[in-house]
């Protein structure tokens, strides 16, 4: 019997006043069965799936290996169990009109006039040691798949070729592959791997780029030039001292999608370029007050298919983006902007 299951179902309808009770009637090889009994002698039966990892893809099948196997009824409830429910998962659930409850206290049911939700409770079966998600940025190989993808959703991307193309080995193709298949954001057709949802996974990524935001060196400087002056200083330090600098952030957006107006520059520099850069630049170090701003790189996938336009170096449309949504006032704008005109073209 799925005991935790069934106390966890009860616990999400117990305190529910027009409920009277919920019997557990029979295992079957999915989860279970029970019947909601209401005050006023009115019942209904739910079907409870158990999971042990619910991916929205994984939601999607069972959905549809139900509604084939045994079409939906009014009267039959079907609720997902799973230790725990991901963001993308709830929103599967949501979208087929199923109701989820996880281990780790979620839940979203609407049964006749009764909704119930709860959110916001963390994974409490998550490892202290789990696989590095694709999106984490010390996952670089996984990052520099990610940009060689999300370089052009338009495209069928051949695994092997991808593989070939990036010096990396397929099974971390295929590990990326999976990721996104997974949370239905990809899916692998006869011609290669085809994006579906490029706006869930530049905001997927742009959260998780956020979250590690305070392992990159910042270098926060004040220029006495106009932003335009100091932005065409850098094309002479690029040309006599050939020291590469990459607009990101505002400054970068705007070469991609004019949207807003900035009165800082964010750039991106190679650690082993910074000193130089500091000595040659019209700009000094400060404590506040900076409208300079330089990003270290940690990496060097962060600058993959970054372009020249009108002789000034810019970090990718992917890279730029990721910058512009962990800056405050109209980062985001600027971010969405970039996303329409560049990377869902």
């Amino acid at each position: 019997m799925y005991i935790k299951e069934y106390e966890q179902l009860n616990k999400s309808l117990g305190h529910i006043p027009v409920i009277d009770r919920c019997d557990h009637l029979q295992d079957n090889k999915e989860g279970f069965l029970a019947q909601l009994t209401f005050k006023d002698g009115t019942q209904v039966s739910l079907k409870v799936i158990v999971l042990s990892r619910a991916f929205p893809s994984i939601v999607a099948e069972v959905f549809a290996e139900q509604k084939h196997a045994d079409p939906i009824q009014k009267d039959i409830y079907i609720i997902i169990m799973d230790p725990f429910i991901s963001k993308e998962s709830a929103k599967q659930c949501e979208r087929l009109g199923v109701g989820y409850i996880d281990l780790s206290g979620n839940s979203r049911l609407l049964i006749k006039s009764i909704y119930i939700q709860d959110q916001g409770h963390p994974n409490i079966f998550a490892k202290k040691r789990v696989a590095k998600n694709i999106f984490d940025p010390s996952s670089k190989v996984s990052s520099l798949i990610l940009r060689e993808i999300m370089r052009d959703t338009s495209c069928r991307w051949k695994l092997s070729l991808l593989a070939e193309r990036l010096t990396c080995s397929i099974g971390q193709v295929f590990k990326v592959k999976d990721y996104l298949c997974e949370q239905l954001w990809a899916q692998m057709t006869p011609d290669g791997l085809q994006v579906l949802d490029p706006q869930a996974i530049m905001l997927a990524w742009s959260e998780a780029y956020a979250q590690k935001a305070d392992s990159f060196e910042v270098v926060d400087c004040h220029t006495l030039l106009s932003i335009p002056q100091f932005e065409e200083s850098l094309k002479q330090i690029q040309k006599s001292s050939k020291i590469d600098c990459f607009l990101t952030g505002f400054a970068g957006g705007v070469r991609y999608a004019p949207a807003v107006r900035y009165n800082k520059v964010h750039l991106l520099i190679r650690g082993r370029d910074l000193n130089r850069f500091l000595e040659a630049a019209p700009c000094k170090q400060v404590r506040s007050g900076a409208n300079v701003q330089i990003h270290v790189l940690a990496s060097e996938e962060l600058l993959h298919d970054a372009r020249t336009i009108t002789d000034q170096h810019v970090a990718s449309p992917v890279q730029v983006y990721l910058d512009c949504m962990r800056l405050q006032g109209r980062g985001e704008e600027m971010a969405e902007a970039i996303l329409a005109r560049e990377i869902m073209k």
